[in-house]
C-alpha cells in the first residue's frame, strides 16, 4: 500500500566458527569432529570415578568395600554373559577363568565363616584369592573398558588418548590429596551430614559459645 513501510523479519545472525562456543553447542557444528564429544564423555565418566576412589584413598587409606564388590559384579556379568552366549562368542579359557576369581573369592567369604578352627589356612587362601584378582584386575578392567567406552578407542590419533588418560591422571591425583589434606577444604560435620565415617585428620568446625 502506497505509504506504509515494509515490515521486513529481524536478520538472523549466525555465528562464525571461530566465534561460537563448542562447548555450549556440544561439538555440533561442521567444523568439529564428532569425535570430540565422545573425548569429553568418556574422559568426564572416568575422572568422576577416579576422583571417587582417590579422594577415598586419601581421606581414609583404603578402598571401600562396595568397591571391590563392584569388581566381582563385572567379573559375574561378563562371565555369566560369555557363558550364556558362547555360541555366539569365542572367549578364551584363560579370560573364563580370570573372570571367575571374584565369582570364587566370594563364594568363598559366603561358605566359608571367617576364622574358625582353621583361621589360618582360611586367611592364606583368602590372600591368595584376592592377590590373584589384583594381579589380573587389569584385563578385566579392559574388557569392561573395551565393551562400555568404545568412543575412546574409537579416537583418531593417540594424542587424544594420551590427553584423555593425562586429565584422568591429573584429577586422580587431586582427588588423593583432597582427601589427604580434607581438613583443608571440609569439615568433620560435613562427612557427619554426608553419612560418612569422620577421617582421622577432619577439622573440628569451631564452636561460638553463647555470651553471657
Amino acid at each position: 500500500m502506497p505509504g506504509r513501510k515494509e515490515i521486513r523479519p529481524p536478520q538472523v545472525v549466525k555465528f562464525h566458527p571461530r566465534v561460537d562456543d563448542d562447548l555450549l553447542t556440544g561439538f555440533d557444528g561442521e567444523h568439529q569432529p564428532g569425535e570430540l564429544r565422545g573425548f569429553f564423555a568418556i574422559t568426564i565418566a572416568v575422572s568422576l570415578l577416579a576422583w571417587d576412589v582417590a579422594f577415598a584413598l586419601g581421606a581414609y587409606h583404603t578402598v571401600f568395600y562396595y568397591r571391590l564388590l563392584e569388581i566381582f559384579v563385572l567379573s559375574a556379568v561378563l562371565l555369566l554373559g560369555a557363558l550364556a552366549l558362547r555360541r555366539h562368542l569365542s572367549v578364551h579359557p584363560w579370560m573364563l577363568a580370570i573372570l571367575a576369581l571374584p565369582v570364587i573369592w566370594l563364594a568363598w567369604r559366603l561358605i566359608v565363616p571367617v576364622g574358625g578352627r582353621w583361621a589360618r589356612t582360611y586367611r592364606v587362601i583368602d590372600i591368595c584369592l584376592i592377590a590373584l584378582i589384583m594381579v589380573t584386575l587389569p584385563v578385566t578392567l579392559w574388557a569392561v573398558a573395551r565393551i562400555l567406552a568404545p568412543d575412546y578407542f574409537a579416537l583418531s590419533t593417540l594424542r587424544l588418548r594420551l590427553v584423555s588418560v593425562a586429565i584422568v591422571v591429573v584429577v586422580g591425583i587431586a582427588g588423593f590429596l583432597t582427601g589427604q589434606f580434607n581438613n583443608h577444604v571440609v569439615t568433620c560435620q560435613d562427612f557427619v551430614v554426608a553419612g560418612d565415617d569422620q577421617p582421622g585428620n577432619c577439622r573440628v568446625r569451631p564452636t561460638t559459645s553463647p555470651r553471657p
